[in-house]
């Protein structure tokens, strides 16, 4: 009994995780042709403050409002590393926020009091990219003053994905 009902279960997180609806795609193609890196974190970083700055979506799973502020844009797409793939899910962001399904909870990081900063929320969203399935996290910043922030991450494979769902 309790292989069977094991069974359904994983059938049903499978199926859950591959419906058309949570399914987003994006190509990287038009993100290649920058000569210099810092070309394209400038354009970035135009398409993120047009788009998206001060604008609000509603997260589809928890009913959370993600809040986009210039802390996001610069953090985005100033650190970490900068390539064609994830500039391409810039171009989704709103979309990825949307359908994201949480993933934990993170405790407050050292030096986030100062910045009002309470903890976070890892979001996690299964994208399309270039023909490849990723899952992106996206963890989204907890303030004392009750809203949440958006901050992107770097998009994970399937497998890398299963190897840190292990570890835990």
């Amino acid at each position: 009994m309790k292989t069977k009902s094991r069974k359904k279960i994983k059938v049903f997180v499978g199926t859950k995780r591959k419906t058309a609806k949570n399914l987003l795609k994006c190509y990287s193609e038009d993100w290649r042709n920058f000569p210099k890196n810092s070309d394209l974190r400038k354009k970035l970083l135009e398409i993120y403050k047009q788009k998206y700055e001060g604008k609000t979506i509603v997260n589809s799973k928890t009913g959370i409002t993600i809040l986009f502020e210039l802390y996001g844009a610069k953090k985005t797409t100033k650190h970490g590393s900068m390539y064609a793939e994830k500039a391409s899910l810039i171009t989704i962001l709103d979309k990825i926020c949307e359908h994201a399904f949480l993933h934990s909870l993170g405790a407050q990081k050292k030096g986030d009091k100062e910045n009002g900063v309470v903890g976070y929320l890892n979001f996690r969203a299964p994208v399309i990219v270039d023909d490849k399935q990723k899952l992106v996290e996206i963890p989204v910043r907890i303030k004392n003053n009750g809203n949440f922030h958006y901050c992107i991450d770097i998009p994970l494979t399937y497998k890398q994905a299963n190897r840190q769902l292990k570890k835990c």
